[in-house]
C-alpha cells in the first residue's frame, strides 16, 4: 500500500512540476571536495540556500559577506575595498581581478551571488537591503520490509540580512510523540552599519585559522585537491540548518575597527572564547584563545603568486603543542601546487577542531601532503601515522575533468589507499562520468564506478533530464536508473544523487539490486515545489534483503 501511495505521488508531482539547480560541482570548487560524496549534509543544505538567495555583493555589508560563508575575512575586506575606491562589481570577470580570487573560484560563487546595482559606473549601492521571508516544508515517508516511517522538516528566516535576521528549523520523526519537534535550531543576527558590528543570540559558527582550534560545521578529512589544502577561516555566522548538532548554541558578537576584528563568544555546554584578527593588505594574522585554557596563533600571507598559511595551538597549563604549516604556489593560470605537514599529539584537545587530518580526529596523527591543481586535473598525496595506535594510512588521489566540447563533459576520479594494519590494506576505487547536454534542456549523465577491498564491486547509472525556464516558470525532471554488485560491506560504493532543493543523499550502496529514482521541481514567482521518489530493490539476493522505497515532498514560499 506504501508504494502504491508514493508511486502515485511522486507521478502527481513529475508531471507538473520541477526545477532543479545543479550545485554540486560549485560547492566542490569552494570547498576543495574531489566528489559530492565527501560533502557534508548541513554544507550542501547551506549552499543550496544561496543559491535561492543569491548574496548581493554590491549591496552587502562587510560584516555581511564574512556571515554568509562564501567569502574569507581577507576576500570580504577587498570587496569593500574595491567598492569604496572603484564603486560596484558589475560580473564575474570583474570580481575574478580583485585581490583574493581568481577566475575558478569567481565563476564557482556565480551561482551564490548577485551583481544587482543601483548606482551609476564608478559608484558604490550600498544601502539598506529590503526585507526578505521564507519558509519551507519538507515530508519524507519511507518503507522497508513492509515497516513504514515518516518524518518531517519546517524551515523559517526572515529579514533584510544587512540589518537583522531571524530563522528557525526544526525536524522530528513522526513515531516520537509529545514534542512537536526532535531537533529544533534558531538563531537572531544584529548587523551593524556605521559601526561594524555583528551580534548573534542562539545557533551560530565558528571557523578561526586553520580549525587546529575552532572549527564548527563540515571539514573535510584528507587532501582533496591543492584549493582544499589550506582553510579559510569566516568567523562568526548565524546557523540555519536541521544539522543542528554540528553548531554552537548561546551568543557570539564581532566588532571591526578599521583593519583589526574583535570577536567574543559563549557556546552552551561547549566554551567560551575570544578571537583577534589583523587583516593586511597581504594576509591576516589571528590570535584565539578559550577558556579551557587553549589558545591558537594563525597565519596567512599572499606574496605574489605564493601563499603562505599555517596555525600553531597549545593549553596555557601546560597542554600538548599542535601545528599544521602549508604553503601554495601559482606559477600561472589554473595552475596551483601546495604542500602541508601537521603535527597533532595524542593528547591534544581537538573536541572542536576541524583542522586537516587523515582520519575523523585532528590528534595523535603526524602527517605531510602534496597536491597540484592544472585546469580539469587534480593529483594528491597524503601520508599520516598514528603514532599511540601504531597505525598508518597512505593516499593519493587523480581526478581529470576535462570540458570536451560545449556539450559533453567527462570526469574521471581514481583513489588509492593504503593501511598496511588492515586484513585488506589496499582499496582502490574508478570512478568515470559523462554529461551530455543537448538543445531544448534535455541532458544525460552516465556513470560507472568500480571498488576493490576485500572483494571486488561494481555499479553503475544512467539519468536523463530535462530543464524548462521562460517567463519566470523553472520546472525540471530527472530520471536514474541504477544497477550494482557489492557482495562485502569493505567494498560498499557510496554515490551522490540527485534530491530536492536543500536536502542531500549520499546512500551506501551495498548488495545486488538495483535502485530508481525521479525528481521533479518547478518555480513559479514565490512559490517552489519539489518532490523525490527512490525505490531500491535486491533480486540477485534471493529476498535475503529487504527493499526500499521513499518519497520526499517539499513546499517552499519566498517574498
Amino acid at each position: 500500500m506504501w508504494r502504491k501511495i508514493m508511486l502515485a505521488a511522486a507521478l502527481y508531482f513529475i508531471a507538473t512540476v520541477s526545477h532543479s539547480q545543479e550545485i554540486a560541482g560549485s560547492v566542490m570548487l569552494l570547498t576543495g571536495a574531489s566528489c559530492p560524496e565527501d560533502v557534508a549534509e548541513d554544507v550542501m543544505e547551506h549552499y543550496s540556500a544561496l543559491a535561492s538567495r543569491p548574496v548581493r555583493i554590491n549591496m552587502a555589508s562587510e560584516s555581511r559577506l564574512i556571515s554568509c560563508g562564501l567569502f574569507s575575512r581577507y576576500q570580504a575586506a577587498s570587496i569593500a575595498d574595491y567598492r569604496r575606491t572603484s564603486g560596484d562589481i558589475l560580473s564575474v570577470a570583474e570580481l575574478a581581478l580583485l585581490d583574493g580570487f581568481g577566475e575558478l573560484q569567481a565563476r564557482a560563487l556565480a551561482p551564490f551571488v548577485s551583481f544587482d546595482t543601483r548606482t551609476a559606473p564608478g559608484a558604490s549601492s550600498l544601502e539598506k537591503g529590503r526585507v526578505q521571508t521564507e519558509a519551507l516544508s519538507q515530508g519524507i515517508f519511507q518503507e522497508s520490509d513492509g515497516d513504514g516511517s515518516a518524518s518531517y522538516a519546517l524551515k523559517f528566516r526572515t529579514g533584510d540580512e544587512e540589518r537583522w535576521l531571524l530563522s528557525a528549523a526544526g525536524k522530528k520523526s513522526a513515531d516520537i510523540h509529545f514534542r512537536p519537534f526532535r531537533d529544533i535550531s534558531c538563531s537572531a543576527a544584529l548587523y551593524g552599519r556605521r559601526l561594524p558590528f555583528k551580534l548573534i543570540l542562539g545557533d551560530y559558527n565558528t571557523r578561526y585559522g586553520q580549525g587546529l582550534l575552532l572549527w564548527s560545521g563540515f571539514s573535510l578529512s584528507g587532501v582533496q585537491s591543492a584549493a582544499a589544502m589550506d582553510r579559510h577561516p569566516t568567523g562568526l555566522s548565524p546557523a540555519w540548518t536541521l544539522s543542528s548538532g554540528a553548531v554552537h548554541r548561546g551568543a557570539a558578537a564581532d566588532l571591526t575597527l578599521g583593519r583589526f576584528v574583535l570577536s567574543g563568544f559563549w557556546s552552551y555546554g561547549k566554551t567560551a572564547g575570544a578571537n583577534l584578527t589583523w587583516l593586511a593588505r597581504r594576509g591576516q594574522l589571528g590570535v584565539t584563545a578559550l577558556s579551557a585554557g587553549r589558545g591558537s596563533i594563525d597565519w596567512r600571507l599572499s606574496a605574489g603568486r605564493w601563499d603562505i598559511f599555517g596555525e600553531a595551538a597549545s593549553g596555557f597549563r601546560g597542554g600538548a603543542c599542535a601545528f599544521v604549516a602549508g604553503l601554495a604556489w601559482n606559477p600561472a593560470y589554473q595552475v596551483r601546487l601546495a604542500a602541508s605537514v601537521r603535527s597533532y599529539p595524542a593528547t591534544f584537545d581537538d573536541s572542536l577542531a576541524g583542522a586537516l587530518r587523515s582520519s575523523t580526529r585532528s590528534s595523535d596523527e603526524r602527517g605531510a601532503a602534496i597536491a597540484f591543481d592544472y585546469k580539469g586535473l587534480v593529483v594528491t598525496t597524503d601520508a599520516a601515522i598514528h603514532p599511540s595506535k601504531g597505525t598508518s594510512q597512505y593516499k593519493t588521489i587523480v581526478k581529470y575533468a576535462p570540458q570536451v566540447t560545449d556539450v559533453l563533459s567527462l570526469a574521471f576520479r581514481a583513489v588509492s589507499r593504503f593501511r598496511p594494519q588492515d586484513p585488506y590494506p589496499w582499496r582502490n576505487e574508478l570512478r568515470a562520468e559523462a554529461v551530455l547536454t543537448a538543445a531544448g534542456g534535455f541532458s544525460v549523465k552516465g556513470c560507472a564506478s568500480a571498488c576493490h577491498n576485500a572483494g571486488f564491486s561494481w555499479l553503475t547509472y544512467i539519468e536523463p533530464g530535462y530543464l524548462f525556464e521562460r517567463d519566470g516558470l523553472k520546472w525540471s525532471v530527472y530520471l536514474r536508473g541504477t544497477a550494482f554488485k557489492v557482495d562485502k560491506w569493505e567494498d560498499r560504493i557510496y554515490v551522490y544523487e540527485r534530491d530536492i532543493q536543500g536536502a542531500f543523499s549520499v546512500p551506501a550502496y551495498y548488495g545486488r539490486g538495483c535502485s530508481l529514482s525521479a525528481v521533479a521541481a518547478v518555480k513559479r514567482r514565490h512559490f517552489t515545489f519539489g518532490a523525490r521518489v527512490f525505490m531500491t530493490a535486491y533480486p540477485g539476493m534471493g529476498g535475503k534483503k529487504p527493499g526500499r522505497t521513499g518519497l520526499k515532498l517539499q513546499c517552499m514560499i519566498r517574498f
